[in-house]
């Protein structure tokens, strides 16, 4: 995500926001709740107040990055915060400057339990609001948030840590005092000299507070309206910093808005099966109708070629000369043996033959019989089984062949 194309919301002095958008140096119109951005289809950012994120400066050994965040969870542990890492992490850290042995890091941690009315299911991230600002170098910056007083540090213009040190007005000694602890502190951490002077941010102070400060902590005050928001900032590898309510409440929109694609895809096939199953039943209808009305226009003309294919079948012991009884007597008589059969009476009727004989034995007669199947013309015919009688030591028998 880049912070160029996305709606930034940033807390005002007081209760209210104020919106930037696409890094505008003008600030926008205030809003009393974040609820009432519309950001038009753009990502929104918040930047939470100290209030709601907390941010903690750490100056640690040089390490690649896995081993780094390992060694800023357990020094944030051992002051007591606590922190959940993996997908659902609450905090994120930011390497803003590294050398051969130590890595200067900047880490945004969520405040648990986290403000409800800042917890929305239509924000894109959240980091701390002066993460989101340009920050003057080398100076302690105090200003406003939602009503609490909070002092914060820039490294390089850029965020280093932030803490609020009061939530209602607050005298210039108190400020003086909370500059001159928090230079010593700093000056620990990051060298003698780090520290060169302050700036007020906000409509509220004046010049005579700044030169009061200025007497009382030795360095130069300077005041200013409002800070510039971070045109430089690149937040493209930013992993997703979210409270763990939204990130929850956003995983069961995901779902919801996938089972109602899957329910919407899921209607779209059925009722696009309908469709098909309605197409190919009235195709199915037409072909039958088309084929019923072919049947009926070419029944009449199947007819008649019936009518002429059985007249022709009637012809065909008339005109078909292997049906003619002569030519079948002569076949009959090729296949009788030299001796021991006998043909009594030979019929020949339409498609049937009956042909009744002697033969000297029943072996005889039964194997003239499967002569005639197994004959080239006579086998067009199918052959009773004879029953030969014996009657004075002769087989009679008869054999029926029927045109197949």
């Amino acid at each position: 995500m880049s912070f160029a194309s996305a709606t930034l919301l940033l807390p005002s002095p007081d209760t209210s926001w104020r919106v930037w958008k696409s890094r505008s140096a003008v600030q926008g119109e205030p809003v009393e709740h974040p609820t009432e951005v519309k950001s038009q289809g753009k990502p929104l950012v918040i930047g939470l107040p100290a209030a709601a994120c907390r941010t903690i400066g750490l100056v640690l050994p040089n390490a690649d990055h896995a081993v780094l965040e390992q060694i800023i969870i357990t020094q944030l542990e051992r002051r007591g915060l606590k922190l959940q890492g993996g997908e659902e992490r609450n905090f994120r850290w930011h390497l803003l400057t590294q050398t051969a042995t130590t890595a200067t890091v900047s880490v945004d941690v969520l405040a648990d339990p986290f403000p409800e009315d800042l917890a929305l299911t239509q924000i894109t991230d959240y980091t701390a609001a002066l993460r989101l600002l340009t920050l003057p170098a080398g100076h302690l910056v105090v200003t406003e948030e939602s009503g609490s007083t909070v002092m914060a540090v820039g490294y390089q213009g850029k965020l280093y840590h932030s803490h609020i040190f009061a939530t209602a007005s607050v005298s210039g000694g108190e400020i003086a005092h909370e500059i001159m602890l928090a230079q010593l502190t700093l000056d620990g951490e990051l060298g003698q000299g780090f520290i060169t002077g302050a700036t007020l941010v906000g409509a509220s102070w004046d010049r005579a507070v700044g030169e009061e400060l200025g007497s009382m902590t030795g360095l130069p005050v300077k005041v200013v309206p409002q800070l510039p928001p971070n045109a430089d900032l690149d937040a493209k590898n930013w992993p997703r910093l979210l409270p763990a309510s939204v990130r929850n409440a956003q995983n069961r929109a995901v779902s919801r808005g996938r089972l109602v694609r899957f329910g919407l895809l899921g209607g779209m096939l059925v009722v696009a099966l309908v469709f098909l199953a309605f197409a190919y039943l009235t195709y199915l209808e037409r072909t039958a109708a088309q084929l019923t009305a072919d049947v009926d226009a070419t029944a009449a003309p199947a007819a008649q070629v019936r009518k002429t294919a059985e007249q022709w079948k009637a012809l065909a012991p008339a005109i078909e000369p292997k049906r003619y009884a002569m030519v079948i007597l002569n076949e009959v008589t090729k296949l009788m043996p030299p001796s021991g059969i006998v043909i009594r009476d030979f019929e020949v009727k339409d498609n049937e033959i009956d042909i009744r004989g002697d033969a000297r034995d029943t072996q005889t007669a039964v194997q003239f019989v499967e002569d005639l199947q197994k004959h080239p013309i006579l086998s067009r015919y199918t052959w009773t089984k004879p029953q030969p009688t014996v009657k004075d030591k002769t087989a009679q028998f008869r054999a029926q062949g029927k045109a197949q």
